[in-house]
């Protein structure tokens, strides 16, 4: 009985030591009230983002987050993976039905003149020619770029509009001893040219 009544005294002792053990550190009202700014929100079910055109690599990504607490708090994650910016971001709070099957686009060949056609597929383009190319340009804003080629020849100036991201139209104009070939694209990119046995193909990355 004497070890029971010591016990009970340390107890009560240590109770009067602390504030109110029992007392939780966030009352039911207060836990109540933050966790009702959750009902104020509609609820997440996917949203889309369009990414700038210079975009080419997700490195990381951050939310920022309201918790049942009501304090706001972040949380990030590396993601190091290459995208391409002509498709949505997609965030979701719910499943999403995803078909496997890549959709295939076959190249394009078009043949505006008999000393050039134009073979398209994908981020590469082709511009078979035996001609010789004179210069490069490349220009900004709209994006694009003109390329001059070595041949005395006459004809109107012919546009060639385009459904194939990321070339959108195709300028090919007379200026009297070479003509210009302009290739307007969908945003910016960095090129490179290089000669091979059937013309020369532009490559964007």
């Amino acid at each position: 009985m004497k070890r029971i009544v010591i016990a009970l005294t340390v107890f009560s002792l240590a109770l009067i030591a602390r504030d109110n053990p029992f007392k939780p550190v966030v009352s039911n009202a207060t836990m109540g009230k933050a966790t009702n700014i959750a009902q104020q929100y509609k609820p997440l079910k996917i949203e889309k983002f369009k990414l700038p055109t210079p975009s080419r690599v997700i490195k990381k990504v951050k939310f920022e987050i309201l918790n049942v607490d009501g304090s706001v708090s972040e949380s990030s994650f590396i993601v190091d993976k290459k995208i391409d910016w002509h498709k949505d971001i997609i965030l979701s709070n719910m499943p999403i039905l995803t078909d496997n099957k890549i959709k295939k686009t076959e190249p394009k060949l078009l043949k505006p003149f008999k000393f050039l056609s134009v073979l398209i597929d994908g981020n590469k383009l082709l511009l078979k020619t035996d001609d010789s190319m004179i210069r490069e340009l490349f220009f900004a804003k709209p994006y694009k770029i003109a390329v001059d080629f070595k041949r005395n020849v006459s004809f109107y100036t012919k546009i060639i509009k385009l459904k194939t991201p990321p070339f959108i139209k195709i300028i090919i104009g007379n200026h009297g001893k070479f003509y210009r070939v302009v290739i307007w694209l969908d945003g910016k990119y960095r090129y490179k040219i290089k000669k091979n046995s059937n013309g020369y193909l532009i490559g964007l990355f």
